[in-house]
């Protein structure tokens, strides 16, 4: 569960999803790249909504490819606090069938998930990848004086809360010493 966590963390840092607030749909997951196998020069990039788009391919059946970009490939600021969802969804439409894939992980979405679809004439395809179950987690810093490495942790958790008050605590030792 552990190395799960670190790559749910590690997706939503890169698409930076927005807040959201309990019983609120699931939002859109940007900067999912969508490729046509068959075609990698047909491709999209989901938006701020998680919304793609392809235009009309020949009738026929095609594989799409969605993958999540890695933290690392993208330029974003780093935050000690991040939103992080438990499973993932792709939606597409415009094919003979709609597709609602879900309980996607975000291990899933960095590796690639392919999704079959068959096209009539002229089809359109469109569709978003959101994010569902969302939650608040918050980054716990390597303590001084131990090997354990930092940590992200459900924001509001007994361990959060302890690193909280360990925090302040050692910030008012530290005035006292400057004293």
């Amino acid at each position: 569960m552990k190395h799960r966590t670190r790559g749910i963390v590690f997706l939503l840092i890169a698409l930076a999803t927005p807040v959201i607030y309990g019983g609120e749909p699931d939002r859109g997951v940007g900067g999912v790249d969508v490729i046509v196998k068959q075609r990698p020069s047909d491709r999209a990039v989901t938006d701020a909504r998680g919304n793609f788009a392809i235009e009309a391919l020949a009738a026929g059946s095609y594989t799409l490819t969605f993958r999540a970009r890695k933290a690392g490939d993208l330029h974003h600021s780093t935050s000690n606090k991040v939103i992080v969802a438990e499973f993932y969804s792709i939606k597409i439409e415009g094919t003979k069938r709609a597709v609602n894939k879900s309980g996607l992980t975000s291990d899933d979405l960095v590796a690639g998930v392919d999704v079959v679809v068959d096209l009539g004439p002229g089809a359109r395809i469109r569709g978003q990848v959101a994010a569902g179950a969302l939650k608040n987690m918050v980054w716990i810093p390597k303590e001084t004086g131990s090997n354990l490495p930092g940590r992200w942790v459900e924001a509001g958790s007994v361990e959060a809360m302890a690193a909280v008050h360990h925090n302040t605590q050692q910030m008012r030792a530290e005035e006292l010493q400057k004293r």
